[in-house]
């Protein structure tokens, strides 16, 4: 059973550059620009995880990006 975005808890950058129009190399960007993002979850030493809704809070909070 495959789930969509709008139903997981975490997202890799790859679906929520997807769920949020925002393209990837941009979030890894922005990401390795602000390590200490409460919604980043680091898995190992590469693989970040994405905190779905304080992603969307964080992304409904910006005027421009």
């Amino acid at each position: 059973m495959e789930l969509l975005p709008h139903e997981k808890y975490l997202l890799t950058i790859d679906e929520a550059a997807e769920y949020s129009g925002i393209g990837s190399d941009r979030l890894r960007a922005i990401f390795d620009e602000n390590p200490d993002f409460d919604f980043i979850i680091k898995r190992g030493k590469k693989q970040k995880l994405i905190h779905r809704k304080k992603f969307e809070q964080w992304v409904m909070s910006l005027s421009f990006i």
